[in-house]
């Protein structure tokens, strides 16, 4: 079909190529004692790229079957766009033998999430709900126009805990992640049960009044922050003078201490993936290196207006982190000493200012004296920008954690940092 596509686009003098996404998912959800969903599905999704008439068109569809409709769609498309901007498709050719998770038990993983269940329960009287998610996903992509041809595949699990308490007439709520090529219920439960800890010191929470402090983000709300700040590197936002780094590159913008990275092909990822949805090479990039703003990332369009190589991250990132030290979490907590810690942030929609790079999150987390944690904090508000908050930097922790496969990040240390509170 995909042929038949690509053929009938050229008769039409179309330059056309399909980008195929195949994804096998299997998910299972359980809620306390009860069995929510169970299911596998498969799904394909085409992503069409279409050159016209010095226009480029996207089309999304789940079926290609009917080529004149989808030729049609790209003719008719051209008189409602604006965009005579330069493009190309894929120029390479590449395959890679499937990456994939082990077989998938529905039956034993269904079983293994009531086991826990029924014991957070026993051990946790104070526990509502235990809302677990579990996804198991294959994907396979692949690129294909009239002379090039592209495949690689990767697979991965996704855990996802929603945790609520309730003592007297307050209730709290926590989450709990994980995420690997094997399920480990020893490793998942160790997550559950940390972060249900936390769950329990929040309800004699507290605020802060407002002041400056040492303070540590955890790796969790830190990849947050540096996942929905990750766009303001890309050639787009900086060409028309919408990011925060505008102007900037090759300039220093945070402490040296900092370097932020992609490493699609980095092995000691889950994930690696080998070229990005319009068929570019991905490479390891270093987008900032010793706090300085090397690298803006790009797709084929703004290369071209640039002139410059494209980057590989056409809709895509993979393995985007900020680069660990050497120091753990407790190693952080022991140097910090006096200060906040933040296990949790909120509102990354509004709270993150994409022109500015202005950060309002509402926090929770803890107040340290002496090196030691004295009492759970909510009600406070780190309040900063990203060029102070990736600048006043005393430490990156050691502590780098995946996610999923386009962010990680490990803890941070930081000092001079306002948090406001209602003291």
């Amino acid at each position: 079909m995909i042929t038949n596509l690509i053929n009938k686009a050229k008769e039409n003098n179309i330059k056309l190529e399909v980008c195929t996404f195949s994804e096998n998912e299997y998910n299972i959800e359980t809620l306390n004692d009860s069995l929510i969903t169970s299911n596998i599905s498969k799904s394909t999704e085409y992503h069409v790229k279409a050159l016209y008439n010095n226009k480029v068109i996207n089309i999304v569809t789940e079926k290609i079957d009917k080529p004149d409709e989808i030729i049609k769609e790209i003719i008719t498309s051209t008189n409602l766009i604006d965009n005579n901007n330069e493009n190309r498709l894929c120029e390479n050719d590449f395959e890679i033998s499937n990456r994939k998770c082990t077989k998938v038990d529905l039956n034993s993983i269904k079983n293994e999430l009531f086991k826990l269940n029924k014991y957070l329960h026993q051990k946790y009287s104070f526990l509502v709900n235990v809302d677990a998610i579990i996804y198991h996903t294959d994907i396979t992509r692949m690129i294909d126009n009239e002379n090039h041809h592209m495949k690689d595949s990767y697979g991965f699990y996704n855990v996802y805990f929603g945790i609520s308490g309730k003592k007297d007439d307050a209730i709290k709520s926590v989450n709990a992640y994980d995420y690997g090529v094997e399920l480990d219920f020893d490793k998942i439960k160790k997550e559950v049960e940390d972060n249900i800890n936390k769950l329990e010191l929040s309800f004699n929470a507290s605020s802060i009044k407002t002041d400056k402090y040492k303070v540590l983000i955890n790796n969790q709300p830190l990849n947050r922050i540096m996942a929905t700040i990750s766009d303001f590197f890309y050639a787009k936002p900086l060409d028309m003078k919408t990011s925060p780094f505008s102007g900037m590159l090759n300039q220093k913008i945070f402490s040296d201490k900092v370097s932020i990275l992609t490493e699609p092909l980095n092995e000691d990822f889950i994930v690696n993936k080998h070229f990005d949805n319009e068929g570019t090479l991905t490479s390891n990039i270093e987008i900032v290196k010793d706090g300085v703003f090397k690298t803006a990332l790009n797709n084929i369009e703004y290369a071209i207006k640039n002139d410059t190589k494209p980057t590989g991250n056409a809709n895509l990132l993979c393995n985007y982190h900020l680069k660990p030290g050497e120091k753990s979490f407790d190693e952080l907590v022991t140097k910090m000493d006096n200060g906040v810690i933040i296990n949790n942030v909120e509102g990354l929609h509004a709270g993150i200012n994409n022109n500015t790079g202005a950060i309002s999150l509402q926090s929770t987390g803890y107040l340290v004296e002496d090196g030691k944690i004295v009492k759970s904090l909510d009600m406070i508000i780190l309040q900063t920008d990203i060029f102070e908050l990736l600048s006043n930097v005393i430490e990156v922790g050691s502590d780098l954690r995946e996610f999923d496969s386009s962010y990680s990040s490990p803890s941070i240390l930081l000092d001079n940092i306002t948090i406001s509170g209602n003291l």
